[in-house]
């Protein structure tokens, strides 16, 4: 059966990363908040009409209660991902800020998965999310 949610080939226009988040121990017993890239995609991220983000002028989501979503977010289905494990979506623009949506919920119906989000952060200074992969990684070393 046909989803018919589904979206067609030129909606999976946005440019994201799928992100998981954790908190490493820096020094002095310091936390920080991390968030990792799991796999870079293309999806359809839609708001909901009638349901505005307010956005303070330092970038971050404001008012909003924790729970609510502004945004639908939906990818193709064979990634192979554990969703519950993923935390936050980062897109990536070309002229607008980038943007960070915290993932609320999901379904997965055949080929596609669904997303409610709520947009968090908006700004030039948004932190990218951590490359794991690609990124050098500290090693202590006696000089």
């Amino acid at each position: 059966m046909k989803d018919p949610n589904a979206p067609k080939a030129a909606d999976m226009e946005h440019r994201i990363a799928m992100c998981h988040q954790s908190d490493v121990v820096i020094e002095n017993g310091m936390m920080q908040l991390q968030r990792t890239s799991v796999v870079w995609t293309w999806a359809r991220i839609k708001t909901y009409y009638g349901v505005p983000a307010f956005i303070g002028q330092q970038g971050y989501a404001i008012i909003d209660p924790a729970n609510r979503a502004t945004h639908a977010v939906t990818i193709r289905g064979g990634h192979d991902l554990d969703i519950s494990a993923m935390a936050w979506v980062y897109e990536k623009r070309l002229k607008s800020p980038p943007r960070w949506y915290k993932i609320l919920g999901f379904t997965d119906p055949v080929g596609w998965i669904h997303m409610t989000a709520r947009l968090v952060e908006k700004s030039d200074q948004v932190v990218p999310p951590h490359d794991s992969i690609l990124s050098a990684q500290p090693t202590p070393a006696d000089l």
